[in-house]
């Protein structure tokens, strides 16, 4: 499928702010990142309209992030796992504050994770050695200090 029909782009354009990049693409029979870079030109030539673009992928915090959340927000807070867990079943405010939390927590994880696999994968390398000077006969020239004579 290369060319885009009118109702395609009205479909993606109405689809947009409320629907995944994956629903969009199977509900258009056509590739994510089709459905992606297509979104990007309408973007740009202003016929796509959202103030979050790109997109990003949400960042769904696990239990490890909930748990390092909690000890955060109780040692800044000075209360104990107790009376946040009671505080935590009559106020909605305070548990979204906790899953924005989570959430940081889980990219702080996320972004260290990045750079330690990237140092890992990319170790510094050794400086290279200049090259020695060549003669006009293309050999490299040895250091002259110990010549022999014949």
């Amino acid at each position: 499928m290369g060319t885009w029909t009118d109702e395609e782009i009205s479909t993606l354009v109405s689809m947009w702010p409320s629907n995944s990049v994956m629903l969009i693409a199977t509900r258009l029979n056509r590739q994510r990142q089709v459905i992606y870079s297509k979104a990007k030109w309408l973007h740009k030539k202003g016929l796509l309209e959202d103030e979050d673009f790109p997109r990003s992928r949400p960042i769904n915090p696990g239990p490890q992030d909930f748990d390092e959340a909690r000890r955060d927000y109780c040692r800044t807070r000075q209360i104990n796992i107790a009376a946040l867990c009671a505080r935590l079943k009559c106020d909605t405010q305070l548990a979204a504050e906790l899953y924005r939390l989570a959430q940081e927590a889980k990219r702080k994880r996320l972004i260290g994770r990045t750079a330690a696999d990237t140092q890992a994968n990319y170790p510094r390398r050794a400086p290279i050695p200049e090259r020695m000077p060549q003669t006009s006969e293309g050999c490299l020239r040895a250091d002259r200090t110990h010549e022999h004579s014949p």
